[in-house]
């Protein structure tokens, strides 16, 4: 799918752009593990869900890429060079009419209006400005359009929450800029969507990153 559209919205400078190919590397690598324990399937019935012209944010080394319906126009993006390398190779497998591109979240290049499904998968916790690209995503769909979200959050349970924040100075460091701790459903009913289709989940991994969410959040019509 080749996508045309306004240039890019917001501030670029302002979304913290790198470069990681260490972590890269390291991500494809515990990517396949994370599917293995289990991503997998919640990836699978996510993308269930999602309809018409479909935009991924931070998408990656591709990992959900196998997962979409065949047939489906997805445009994926992802700032990391890096990643966006091993991204192509799994673009290469899917079902779906995928296009890749280089592009924060924080400044997505569709214009208004132009989607149906915004998919956001274990990114939320490490965008630079979150309720920018909340904003982004919002703007990109159309009226009713859907925000698809599988992603981990501040815990509910305090003693858990206060672990977050004690780890989340080493998380940031050594994860790609993951913030354990951040509350993304209260960010996301900020933005405007309406919440009803998510829930609260228990996610695979560490103990800090077990507390997620999962579900369909709409742009009201």
């Amino acid at each position: 799918m080749e996508q045309a559209g306004d240039p890019p919205r917001g501030d670029v400078a302002r979304t913290g752009v790198t470069s990681h190919p260490i972590f890269a590397a390291f991500y494809r690598w515990a990517g396949w593990l994370g599917d293995r324990a289990g991503f997998a399937a919640w990836r699978r019935r996510l993308l269930a869900d999602a309809k018409g012209v479909v935009v991924e944010i931070g998408a990656g080394t591709g990992l959900s890429f196998r997962h979409y319906p065949a047939g489906l126009q997805v445009l994926a993006t992802e700032p990391d060079p890096h990643m966006l390398k091993a991204a192509r190779k799994a673009a290469r497998r899917a079902a779906a009419d995928l296009t890749l591109q280089q592009a924060p979240a924080e400044a997505l290049p569709l214009g208004d209006a132009s989607a149906d499904t915004v998919v956001s998968i274990l990114v939320l916790c490490s965008v630079p400005d979150q309720a920018l690209a909340l904003a982004e995503a919002k703007r990109v769909l159309r009226p009713g359009g859907r925000l698809l979200l599988l992603e981990h959050v501040r815990a509910a349970d305090p003693a858990l929450a206060r672990r977050q924040d004690r780890s989340e100075r080493r998380q940031v460091r050594f994860a790609g800029g993951c913030h354990p701790n951040r509350d993304t459903l209260r960010a996301v009913d900020a933005a405007g969507f309406d919440t009803g289709g998510v829930q609260a989940v228990t996610l695979p991994g560490i103990k800090i990153t077990s507390p997620g969410i999962a579900g369909l959040a709409r742009k009201p019509a």
